[in-house]
């Protein structure tokens, strides 16, 4: 009960700050967004697309279990 009463107590003072009231008409919109990202970020955006590629490959590789135990267990083999 005691948290509702705090939850409520936070959002009446938040919303009622100035920051909320003030809605001006230079706010940035979704086609600015996507200009900026395609035109003026494109390079840095693709490196930054390999680099995480390169990272998930190489967890991928480091996370693999190459055991004689599982892969005996994985193939069904038994060692000879």
């Amino acid at each position: 009960m005691g948290l509702l009463a705090l939850g409520m107590i936070l959002v009446s003072v938040l919303s009622a700050d100035s920051v909320w009231a003030n809605s001006s008409d230079d706010y940035p919109t979704t086609s600015g967004l996507a200009d900026s990202l395609l035109n003026d970020w494109a390079l840095p955006l693709l490196i930054l697309g390999i680099l995480m590629s390169m990272a998930m490959i190489g967890a991928a590789y480091l996370v693999r279990d190459e055991r004689m135990e599982n892969l005996l267990w994985e193939f069904g083999g038994e060692e000879e």
